[in-house]
């Protein structure tokens, strides 16, 4: 069974506070903070801290929060930000590109069929 060093130790607090870790690397986890001082501190520093943000009280956000917030952002992007974009939106751009690649194949074949003999069509 490997051994847990500091770095891996820290990385593996929030899984094994959460219960996530399989029994053998919890084992290893236990092992590393009963023979080291440092990461045993860390570890008890973690746990008070998250413990006190679970002794928290849970709040509801206001009725009405989720659209206000996305009104607000609305109003400061100037209507760039969460803007419906339909079909219509986007359809002069692409009419336009549809436009001007017709037109430059429609130059290309005039200017071949003006040497005559030497049309190459793609």
């Amino acid at each position: 069974m490997a051994t847990v060093d500091h770095a891996q130790a820290s990385e593996l607090f929030s899984s094994y506070w959460d219960e996530e870790l399989g029994p053998d690397e919890a084992a290893r986890l236990e092992e590393h903070l009963r023979s080291c001082v440092v990461c045993r501190r860390e570890y008890e520093h973690f746990e008070r801290a998250l413990g006190a943000v679970g002794a928290l009280a849970h709040e509801l956000a206001p009725r009405g929060f989720a659209a206000g917030v996305v009104q607000r952002v609305h109003k400061r992007a100037r209507g760039r930000a969460f803007a419906s974009r339909g079909l219509l939106d986007r359809l002069p751009y692409e009419l336009f590109s549809l436009l001007m690649l017709g037109l430059i194949l429609a130059i290309y074949v005039i200017l071949q069929m003006a040497q005559p003999g030497h049309l190459r069509l793609p």
